[in-house]
């Protein structure tokens, strides 16, 4: 049988685990932007190899992952200012966004409107790379309107985003969770 004693900590044991804390949110936010201009050298390494390619598709793909590299740069900033300042969003910020948001949900959904009607045109469906490309624009633009989505839903209930509601915003409709394809 467990037995389940209360522990006090003393208010000095307590100043020390939050120092230690503190320590490693610091520590962890170094990693992060470490990791944020690693990304970004490997963005520049792909633009490199893209400036070489002639053929346009290899070219677009290449470019599109150094944008992802990019991307992933600025998440592991957020990242670490997060650590060190987690308020993401105020009431007041969350009023001046909501009608902006709606909007760019609205064009994302048309986006997709559009781009299913392109996937059954003949020509698209009959040549390989335009439906790769189709497809990618599609996934992308799925992503985007679920996320905006979901933030769209946060901002409307004037909550304060804290960052496990940003992560399951992000997270919660997407199809890929950052591997490829996504």
């Amino acid at each position: 049988m467990l037995l389940f004693i209360p522990v006090r900590w003393t208010a000095e044991r307590r100043k020390e685990m939050a120092v230690s804390e503190h320590l490693k949110r610091r520590e962890l936010a170094e990693y992060f932007r470490q990791e944020a201009k690693r990304e970004l050298e490997y963005a520049q390494l792909l633009n490199n190899t893209a400036s070489r390619s002639m053929n346009p598709v290899v070219r677009l793909i290449i470019d599109a992952v150094s944008q992802d590299s990019i991307k992933h740069s600025k998440i592991y900033e957020t990242m670490a200012v997060l650590l060190l300042n987690p308020n993401l969003i105020d009431e007041a910020e969350s009023t001046s966004v909501l009608k902006d948001i709606e909007k760019h949900i609205s064009m994302e959904s048309e986006s997709i409107e559009e781009l299913n009607r392109l996937k059954s045109d003949d020509l698209i469906k009959n040549d390989p790379a335009l439906s790769f490309l189709v497809d990618m624009l599609l996934r992308d633009e799925s992503f985007h309107h679920a996320v905006l989505r979901q933030v769209y839903t946060a901002l409307i209930k004037n909550i304060t985003l804290s960052e496990q509601e940003i992560w399951d915003a992000v997270w919660r409709d997407a199809v890929y969770h950052g591997t490829p394809g996504g």
